[in-house]
Protein backbone atom coordinates (compact mmCIF):
# COMPACT_ATOMS: atom_id res chain seq x y z
CA UNK A 1 0.00 0.00 0.00
CA UNK A 2 2.57 2.58 0.93
CA UNK A 3 4.23 2.12 -2.72
CA UNK A 4 0.94 3.13 -4.16
CA UNK A 5 0.67 5.91 -2.02
CA UNK A 6 3.70 6.82 -2.80
CA UNK A 7 3.04 6.75 -6.70
CA UNK A 8 -0.63 8.90 -6.43
CA UNK A 9 1.69 11.67 -4.43
CA UNK A 10 4.07 11.60 -7.27
CA UNK A 11 1.60 11.56 -10.00
CA UNK A 12 -1.03 13.43 -8.97
CA UNK A 13 0.12 16.57 -6.44
CA UNK A 14 3.78 16.74 -7.55
CA UNK A 15 5.74 15.67 -4.47
CA UNK A 16 9.18 14.33 -5.35
CA UNK A 17 10.04 10.95 -4.79
CA UNK A 18 12.05 11.38 -1.65
CA UNK A 19 9.04 13.32 -0.04
CA UNK A 20 6.41 10.87 -1.19
CA UNK A 21 8.19 8.36 0.03
CA UNK A 22 8.09 9.96 3.33
CA UNK A 23 4.97 10.95 2.95
CA UNK A 24 3.57 7.11 2.06
CA UNK A 25 4.58 5.79 4.90
CA UNK A 26 3.19 8.22 7.84
CA UNK A 27 0.13 7.84 6.02
CA UNK A 28 -0.26 4.16 6.15
CA UNK A 29 0.69 4.28 9.91
CA UNK A 30 -2.16 6.90 10.82
CA UNK A 31 -4.46 6.31 13.75
CA UNK A 32 -6.96 3.79 13.51
CA UNK A 33 -10.04 6.76 13.60
CA UNK A 34 -8.33 8.22 10.02
CA UNK A 35 -8.35 5.21 8.33
CA UNK A 36 -11.83 5.31 6.41
CA UNK A 37 -11.10 9.25 5.47
CA UNK A 38 -7.43 7.81 3.96
CA UNK A 39 -9.23 5.01 2.69
CA UNK A 40 -11.86 6.70 0.68
CA UNK A 41 -9.21 9.24 -0.46
CA UNK A 42 -7.05 6.44 -1.83
CA UNK A 43 -10.23 4.73 -3.76
CA UNK A 44 -11.67 7.83 -5.15
CA UNK A 45 -9.69 11.02 -4.46
CA UNK A 46 -12.96 12.15 -2.06
CA UNK A 47 -11.98 14.03 0.57
CA UNK A 48 -13.80 13.18 3.83
CA UNK A 49 -13.72 15.78 6.37
CA UNK A 50 -12.11 14.76 10.24
CA UNK A 51 -11.46 16.99 12.75
CA UNK A 52 -9.78 16.93 16.40
CA UNK A 53 -10.38 19.61 18.50
CA UNK A 54 -9.89 22.97 16.81
CA UNK A 55 -8.59 21.62 14.03
CA UNK A 56 -9.95 19.30 10.80
CA UNK A 57 -8.97 18.52 7.21
CA UNK A 58 -10.74 21.47 5.83
CA UNK A 59 -9.49 23.78 7.77
CA UNK A 60 -5.65 22.74 7.27
CA UNK A 61 -6.41 22.46 3.01
CA UNK A 62 -8.44 25.58 2.74
CA UNK A 63 -7.08 28.43 5.84
CA UNK A 64 -3.65 26.99 5.26
CA UNK A 65 -3.10 25.62 1.68
CA UNK A 66 -2.56 22.20 2.65
CA UNK A 67 -2.66 18.83 0.68
CA UNK A 68 -5.13 16.39 1.61
CA UNK A 69 -2.09 14.35 3.25
CA UNK A 70 -0.85 16.93 4.79
CA UNK A 71 -3.58 17.95 6.61
CA UNK A 72 -4.62 14.13 6.98
CA UNK A 73 -0.99 13.79 8.39
CA UNK A 74 -1.32 16.71 11.05
CA UNK A 75 -4.54 15.18 11.89
CA UNK A 76 -3.19 12.17 13.31
CA UNK A 77 -0.24 14.16 15.17
CA UNK A 78 -2.37 15.86 16.80
CA UNK A 79 -3.68 12.54 18.15
CA UNK A 80 -0.31 10.78 18.85
CA UNK A 81 1.00 14.27 20.10
CA UNK A 82 -1.88 16.38 21.53
CA UNK A 83 0.33 18.84 23.39
CA UNK A 84 3.38 19.50 21.10
CA UNK A 85 1.30 18.92 18.01
CA UNK A 86 -1.44 21.64 19.15
CA UNK A 87 1.41 24.57 20.35
CA UNK A 88 3.08 23.87 16.77
CA UNK A 89 -0.24 24.23 14.93
CA UNK A 90 -1.44 27.24 16.69
CA UNK A 91 1.58 28.95 16.62
CA UNK A 92 1.97 28.20 12.76
CA UNK A 93 -1.73 30.17 12.46
CA UNK A 94 -0.55 33.31 14.00
CA UNK A 95 2.54 33.67 11.80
Amino acid sequence: MKDKIAQILVKELNYSDHVAALTAGDLVAVQPQLQPALKTWLDTRSITNAEVGQFSIKLFMEQRGYTFPSALISLDWLLTEPEIAKQELTNEVRR
